[in-house]
């Protein structure tokens, strides 16, 4: 505002200057050209008057810079003061000798062709006939104006100079009391009268707004609140898909950096799943996927935002991480699978055996070992019901363990004694070794279990005079059990894995030893129940090494 009345102020200033100097110029060009043309009347009558005397006479009345001419009524120069008459061509047809003939005196303005410059001519009668004419050099008008010129544009520029200043002030003076109005408080103002009404309307308008802006902040705090403690990702975006809003969760989800309000949302994820999705409601219908990462699995819904000519104006996307979900539903149908198929091999073998024995196709001599395998495939089914309703149990937490004061070191000396035997078969040295304090609050039962369940691994997947050693340390705050084995070892692949239910490593060797493939799985269920940790390290062909450890007492 400042710069334009500034601008307004100076440029009308500047013009009525340089329109007061031009017609300034325009007026004293036409009084010194009529000031010159009643000079030369003047002097071309008083050389009239000398004329009478003869040519020396008129010679000696000549101004400076002035030309003379004595012309006859024929037209014959007689006399010249600038150059000789001979020669010269007849003047017969000058504009102001024929004036002065016929009218006694005339005038002109042209070239000449004698000098080549111009020249203000005029010429009169003389009373024998003859024509004096005087000519004046039409620059020294000229010269004289443009001598005048210069000063004046001098004086213009100091002019502009001051009335620059004068404007910038005036324009300072205008806009200080507007520009110092309190906005916050507009109806205080005292300067301008004529605002008052404006400025009481502003001040009506922003208690207005700022009841607005609060209330939208609420519901802006409310808003973020809300999705920032969402599990689920949540989006919005405009028709371009563009970023209007996004949580927190969002970013995580996918692992993805934060991208700026604006920004594509195909920034955050650009596989063809989330595109046709986000695509598919950005064209008015709903649609949802499933993403698979690398160790999480997603869900994403996409539902398009219309307004009331049901024109799509964007899209809602809700992200979902459904990787326990999709895991559980994995596991159910492997642990389904599995059992299945863990069921239907002892099965088959004992309708095996059955239908060879009812059909009085085995001899008498080999019914026993029929029975004893009979035996074997229905203890090996009791072994696997029973660790399938454990695992059952612990899943669901519905059997109540005992928990007491137990001491780790004496449960596991217990559990090498019942497999002694069992490592001797296997041509194993099995040692034990305790140190500290052992005790912690725990189930006896459960704890037992996992220790047989692990030194019985130990010993089945181990090398002819091999070796099985067996440590209960106290620690510190910490109980720590470790079972280590120079048997077959745990490829890396396999071991995130062996935990799992029914997984083996070497599943013909687990078969032909009776293993049911949920030792381990009791064993993970065992910890987690008392909040220990389990580690596991393994090399293939020298050993494996697993630790459990345990808040103490």
């Amino acid at each position: 505002m400042n710069k334009k009345i500034f601008q307004t102020v100076f440029i009308s200033i500047t013009m009525t200057l340089v329109l007061a100097l031009a017609v300034s110029i325009a007026v004293f060009h036409a009084e010194y050209e009529n000031r010159i043309e009643s000079d030369l009347h003047a002097e071309v009558r008083l050389l009239s008057a000398v004329a009478a005397n003869g040519i020396v006479d008129i010679g000696n009345g000549i101004v400076p810079g002035h030309r003379i001419t004595l012309i006859a009524s024929d037209g014959t120069v007689l006399y010249e003061s600038e150059r000789s008459p001979d020669g010269m061509e007849n003047h017969l047809e000058r504009p102001e000798v024929q004036d002065a003939l016929q009218y006694g005196y005339g005038e002109d303005t042209r070239r000449s062709d004698t000098l080549l410059q111009d020249y203000h001519y005029a010429a009169m009668r003389l009373q024998d006939g003859n024509v004096l004419r005087v000519a004046v050099p039409a620059d020294t008008l000229l010269s004289f104006v443009i001598d005048m010129i210069l000063p004046m544009l001098l004086i213009l520029i100091v002019l502009m100079i001051f009335f620059a200043w004068y404007s910038f002030k005036a324009a300072k003076r205008i806009t200080d009391p507007l520009n110092s109005i309190d906005l916050e408080h507009p109806e205080e103002n005292e300067d301008y009268e004529e605002l008052s009404p404006l400025l009481y309307r502003i001040a009506k308008q922003q208690a207005t707004i700022r009841s607005q802006i609060e209330s939208a902040e609420r519901t802006r705090r409310e808003f973020s609140i809300i999705t920032g403690n969402m599990s689920e990702g949540l989006a919005v975006v405009d028709p371009e898909a563009r970023i209007l809003s996004i949580n927190r969760a969002f970013y995580e989800l996918f692992d993805a950096q934060k991208a700026d309000a604006g920004e594509s949302v195909l920034a955050i994820d650009r596989s063809d799943q989330f595109s046709d999705v986000l695509f598919a409601a950005l064209g008015g219908r709903r649609a949802e996927t499933v993403i698979e990462r690398p160790g999480r699995t997603l869900q994403v819904i996409s539902s398009p935002v219309a307004d009331d000519g049901s024109k799509t104006r964007g899209a809602v996307v809700i992200v979902i991480d459904i990787t326990e979900k999709a895991e559980r539903e994995n596991l159910r149908r492997e642990f389904t699978a599995n059992v299945s198929h863990e069921l239907r091999t002892p099965l088959t073998s004992i309708s095996g055996f059955a239908e060879l024995l009812m059909n009085g196709s085995v001899p008498q001599d080999e019914v026993r070992n029929f029975a004893k395998d009979i035996y074997d495939e229905v203890q090996r089914l009791i072994a696997l019901v029973h660790d399938i309703m454990r695992l059952s149990r612990l899943d669901e937490g519905s059997e109540a363990e005992v928990m007491e004061k137990v001491d780790l070191s004496q449960i596991a000396d217990e559990v090498i004694m019942r497999l002694r035997a069992k490592a001797q078969n296997a041509d194993v040295t099995l040692s034990f070794s305790h140190e500290g304090r052992t005790e912690l609050m725990g189930s006896e039962s459960l704890l037992d279990e996992m220790v047989y369940n692990l030194v019985e691994n130990a010993i089945k997947y181990n090398k002819e005079k091999g070796s099985v050693c067996v440590s209960v340390t106290g620690a510190e705050d910490k109980v720590i059990l470790t079972v280590a084995d120079t048997g077959i070892g745990i490829p890396d692949e396999d071991k995130d894995r062996v935990f799992e239910r029914f997984y083996r490593v070497d599943k013909s060797r687990s078969r032909s030893s009776g293993g049911t493939g949920l030792g381990l799985s009791i064993v993970r269920h065992a910890v987690m129940f008392h909040n220990g940790t389990i580690t596991l390290n393994s090399k293939i062909g020298e050993g494996t090494t697993i630790s459990a450890s345990f808040p103490a007492v």
